[in-house]
């Protein structure tokens, strides 16, 4: 399940993971990113990763050929969770791009959602 919230007037969007995700909440936060792009030269992000469940391969493959023609919008993006192992998959990969990318842990989710609002 996914779970979406967003500040337009900020452009920021928090997307909470919570087991499986089905193609119309992926829809849903597609079309609510697009919109904050629509509004902002780059938006920033908040990810909330309570529990990774199944997502099939169509659907996987669809967000990572969105989340790569879109990486140049983002920002800041806030990864949270209480998974141990996300958080190095995470700064790796973070080595590949040039968003500004920080992981916290679930304690920390209001320093997240600041963090991604301040002024770089």
């Amino acid at each position: 399940m996914l779970e979406l919230a967003t500040d337009k007037a900020a452009g920021v969007i928090e997307i909470t993971v919570d087991g499986d995700i089905e193609r119309a909440d992926f829809e849903a936060v597609i079309k609510a990113i697009d919109e904050l792009i629509a509004q902002h030269d780059h938006i920033n992000a908040v990810e909330i990763i309570k529990r990774l469940g199944k997502m099939s391969p169509g659907l996987w493959w669809r967000d990572l050929n969105y989340s790569l023609s879109h990486m140049s919008k983002f920002g800041r993006c806030a990864v949270v969770t209480s998974k141990g192992w996300i958080g190095p998959v995470t700064r790796f990969f973070a080595a590949f791009t040039h968003m500004e990318i920080r992981t916290f842990p679930m304690t920390d989710l209001e320093s997240a959602r600041a963090w991604v609002r301040e002024t770089a």
